[in-house]
């Protein structure tokens, strides 16, 4: 029997491809993306997960109690690991917090945070379906690219493609396969791998960030 993360996937098997292994991915595996912009969609990527980090503790206030503990002790506990590599690579870049905090959004990061925020009030299934899509992806991109030649983006690779974060991929996706797909399901995952292209894209091209 297939899996409702499978069928999810396979229904967009052309965007997936193109989000897992778009310019930037290939970029980072093979070392040559410029450290500004690795910079750039850091600070990004550290907004962005404060942002869905909110609308996961909103989504699960409506999720049955086991499925809610099951996930959020997978997300939330043991983070030492991340912590570490967070600041290694804030450390080796010279960004600090105030940077973060005083840089906006780009346009991409506030859509695609907003439609977090959309799917964590519509219900469990359908936030689960919108996020899955950035968690699972960065650990099949992290097994991609770590052994890259680039230093930085191997210990940025080496922490998506380790065995712990892949617990709190595994999960999500428990979680997700309870449930069977629907066309809201469907709408919030491919939405959710396009706006992933989207925030590669706008990393590239360093757009131009808004408070709000």
């Amino acid at each position: 029997m297939v899996s409702t993360h499978e069928i999810l996937r396979n229904l967009v098997s052309d965007l997936w491809n193109k989000y897992t292994r778009h310019e930037f991915v290939e970029r980072l595996r093979d070392g040559s993306l410029p450290m500004d912009v690795f910079r750039y969609y850091l600070i990004q990527d550290t907004k962005y997960v404060k942002e869905m980090q909110k609308a996961v503790i909103k989504a699960a206030s409506k999720a049955p109690l086991n499925e809610a503990i099951d996930v959020l002790t997978a997300v939330f506990s043991n983070v030492e690991r991340g912590a570490e590599v967070h600041e290694r690579l804030f450390r080796d870049l010279s960004i600090t917090e105030d940077e973060v905090n005083n840089t906006g959004f780009n346009l991409v990061n506030y859509a695609y945070t907003r439609h977090l925020y959309y799917y964590a009030s519509l219900g469990w299934p359908q936030f689960l379906a919108a996020w899955a899509p950035c968690m699972w992806g960065y650990h099949e991109i992290g097994r991609y690219v770590v052994g890259t030649r680039n230093e930085l983006f191997n210990v940025w690779a080496g922490f998506y493609a380790s065995n712990e974060y892949w617990s709190r991929v595994e999960a999500i996706l428990r979680a997700l396969d309870k449930y069977e797909v629907t066309p809201d399901m469907e709408r919030a995952f491919r939405d959710s791998v396009n706006f992933e292209i989207m925030f590669w894209e706008a990393s590239l091209r360093r757009d131009p960030t808004v408070l709000y």
